[in-house]
């Protein structure tokens, strides 16, 4: 019986383990307007781990603005791709679609995971729990998760050079985030798994893919041609690693937050 029972837990612990992301690519324009609203989102990969297990999951995820910038996802906010079904540069073979809906406890766990001043987390979950299998090993396993956020700016918003963090993880378990009862209990788990937070206590994060988005206006920042052309250029490859497009040599990349087949 203990024996039985140590094998257990070390399968629990692997499961537990597994599906792990890396955080490589954001994306945000550069410059709005008050009162526009625009779209900013993330693309995750699997870490690179050699693991196999199929799960079920709830999706979590949030992005940060400036306090009184509002935050609403579309319908099929969270996207998943497959080896075999990438985004090519058409829009086609988009793997699966699944809605995303708010959620006031994700919300109030990131503000406290990762507080700002001036700005606030907005955090969302999925409507359904979502097979997936992160792992590329598989044949047709999902190997990258983009997810969508709508950001709108108020009318009244001053111009100026604001920052845009984002945050997501998963949590396998039936009652979901529901079955934590403060952010101190919920913080071991993959609530947090991947950030963009500078800081926050995401093990697996990177802070240079905060997006810094200019609200126009303001005298002197605006944005060079120069400038502007040399963010458009700004490819990353399957390690995360930014690459100019005249370096490229895969034949697969990753361009403002989408898989892209060049």
């Amino acid at each position: 019986m203990k024996k039985v029972s140590y094998c257990l837990i070390i399968l629990i612990s692997a499961f537990l383990t597994a599906s792990c992301y890396k955080l490589i690519s954001t994306y945000a324009p550069s410059e709005v307007e008050p009162g526009q609203t625009f779209e900013v989102s993330f693309t995750i990969v699997d870490d690179g781990s050699d693991t196999q297990n199929f799960v079920t999951d709830w999706s979590y995820a949030g992005v940060r603005v400036p306090s009184g910038w509002t935050v609403t996802v579309p319908q099929g906010a969270h996207q998943q791709f497959a080896e075999d079904w990438v985004y090519y540069s058409d829009g086609s073979k988009v793997n699966s679609v699944h809605n995303m809906e708010p959620c006031d406890k994700l919300t109030q766990f990131y503000n406290t995971a990762c507080p700002k001043s001036n700005y606030t987390w907005a955090g969302f979950k999925s409507v359904t729990k979502i097979p997936k299998n992160i792992s590329a090993c598989w044949r047709n396993g999902c190997d990258s998760i983009r997810v969508t956020f709508l950001v709108t700016v108020p009318e009244d918003a001053k111009p100026g050079r604001y920052t845009i963090d984002f945050m997501g993880g998963d949590e396998e378990d039936d009652a979901g985030i529901e079955k934590y009862n403060n952010c101190s209990d919920a913080k071991d788990s993959r609530l947090f798994h991947v950030s963009t937070a500078a800081g926050s206590y995401v093990d697996n994060r990177n802070a240079s893919l905060a997006r810094a988005v200019i609200v126009t206006d303001a005298t002197g920042l605006k944005e060079t041609n120069e400038e502007i052309k040399e963010k458009d250029e700004r490819w990353y490859n399957l390690n995360g690693q930014m690459v100019n497009s005249q370096m490229v040599n895969e034949r697969l990349i990753i361009k403002n937050g989408k898989k892209i087949v060049r």
